[in-house]
C-alpha cells in the first residue's frame, strides 16, 4: 500500500514537470501571433536588425534590402544557436520569394516560423 502511494506521488510529480516543460518549450499564443506584413517601398537600401523574444524563441536576424526588395536573411542570434535549421532556410526563401511575412507557415515548425517572421518585422517596421 505505501508503495503504491508512492507511485502515484512520483507519477504525479513526473506529470507535473512534464506539462511544466512542454509550457516553457512552447509558450502560448506563437501559433497566432500577427503579422502586419511589410511595405518595403519606404526602406532605404541597408541592413535592419530585430529581435524577438517569447519564452524560449528568442532570435535576432538581419534583413538586407536593395532596392526596395529583401535579399538576404541572416541570423545573428538565434534559440537553435549557431547552426541554421531546415526551418529557417525555409522561411528566408518564403519571403524573398514573396517580398513579404505573410507567408505559409512550414509544416511541423510553425511557432518557429512565427519567431522567425515577427523578428523580420521587428527589423523593418520602425
Amino acid at each position: 500500500m505505501k508503495n503504491r502511494k508512492k507511485i502515484v506521488i512520483i507519477v504525479g510529480a513526473l506529470i507535473i514537470l512534464l506539462a511544466g516543460g512542454i509550457a516553457l518549450l512552447y509558450p502560448s499564443g506563437m501559433r497566432n501571433i500577427e503579422l502586419q506584413g511589410i511595405d518595403l517601398t519606404t526602406l532605404d537600401n541597408g541592413s535592419y536588425t530585430g529581435t524577438f523574444e517569447r519564452g524560449r524563441f528568442t532570435n535576432t536576424l538581419t534583413v538586407h534590402v536593395e532596392n526596395n526588395r529583401i535579399v538576404s536573411i541572416e541570423i545573428v542570434d538565434d534559440v537553435f544557436g549557431s547552426g541554421i535549421t531546415n526551418a529557417s532556410d525555409e522561411v528566408f526563401s518564403r519571403v524573398i520569394a514573396m517580398q513579404d511575412t505573410r507567408i505559409d507557415t512550414v509544416s511541423g515548425a510553425t511557432a518557429t516560423t512565427n519567431a522567425y517572421l515577427k523578428a523580420i518585422e521587428n527589423a523593418l517596421l520602425r
